[in-house]
């Protein structure tokens, strides 16, 4: 091939690059509702919350949202939290998630639920993954029928925050009889080498910004096992990070018989109360959080509590 044809192909990749990148910014959403195309709006909502409010971040897949209520931490100790959970998130999604709260936020503790370390990533979703966070098009070229003028500009104004603060309510009983999930096999499950990368920078990140880093296992039946719970213990240990696993803390804690809504996938309502009454002590005992309380900074909180309590019944 001739030089000049290299330059020509060459000079054609720049020109559809930088018209890729464009289309980027007018197809990104400008503000994180539905309606203007944000997806996992609930997660999503941590981007309209105002900025340096949020004592600590909660960031994984499903158990999360499943198990963590904010509003019930708030009512009980005061501090504040959100919950940045979407189904079967890969360990990069709750790294992006960081990232993106980081922007506004300055939470004094993240807490990582420890499932989403063990969902192995492929290199192609590696690289899908990485291609999309450089071009949003491809993640949001669909929402072309939702374009206005306003897209046109590339300012962003968030506006949505989610009133249950990211956690999902769900009050179904769908019972599991087994309930010897967490017996001793001698072995340890070692992390998938695809995420150790984003558990350094997830660790580089909390460590610059004076962040305490948690892990925290959920009650699972279906999705956790002693050898996960080896893993993840010899890499905290390793690391110095605090580690708390309820499957193994408090085994006595989720009666599986009415606290789970699908046979001990996750926990329901009733199982999340308690839960999160567990997490809530353990974060307020060893984390010095504020109490906002009575602070009229954090009135919406109060009002987003008594319309919570009306739902979760």
């Amino acid at each position: 091939m001739k030089i000049k044809d290299v330059f020509k192909s060459f000079i054609f990749l720049l020109i559809l690059v930088l018209i890729i990148k464009g289309l980027s910014y007018v197809f990104v959403p400008k503000d994180n509702r539905v309606n203007f195309g944000m997806r996992q709006v609930s997660a999503n909502g941590i981007l309209g919350e105002k900025e340096n409010t949020i004592d600590v971040l909660v960031i994984g897949d499903s158990e999360t949202y499943s198990a963590i209520s904010p509003l019930e931490m708030y009512n009980e100790h005061g501090f504040t939290s959100y919950v940045c959970g979407t189904p079967a998130q890969r360990l990069y999604d709750s790294y992006n998630f960081l990232i993106k709260a980081m922007d506004k936020q300055k939470p004094k503790v993240v807490v990582l639920e420890t499932n989403a370390i063990y969902r192995a990533t492929s290199v192609y979703e590696f690289l899908i993954a990485n291609v999309v966070k450089l071009f949003p098009f491809f993640d949001y070229h669909d929402r072309w029928k939702q374009l206005s003028f306003r897209d046109l500009d590339a300012s962003i104004n968030y506006t949505y925050t989610d009133p249950n603060k990211g956690f999902k309510i769900n009050s179904n009983v769908v019972p599991e009889k087994n309930w010897n999930y967490m017996q001793d096999i001698h072995e340890v499950s070692e992390i998938p080498e695809s995420n150790l990368k984003y558990l350094k920078e997830i660790r580089k990140i909390c460590n610059d910004n004076d962040i305490k880093l948690v892990f925290l296992s959920t009650p699972s039946i279906k999705n956790w096992n002693y050898a996960k719970y080896e893993g993840i213990k010899e890499y905290a240990t390793l690391n110095q990070i605090d580690y708390y696993d309820i499957n193994i803390d408090k085994f006595d804690l989720v009666d599986w018989m009415r606290d789970t809504p699908d046979k001990g996938d996750h926990v329901n309502l009733r199982g999340a109360k308690k839960v999160t009454k567990y997490v809530g002590n353990i974060l307020s005992d060893n984390y010095n959080l504020p109490d906002h309380r009575g602070d009229k900074n954090y009135e919406s909180w109060d009002k987003d509590y008594k319309e919570y309590i009306k739902k979760a019944k």
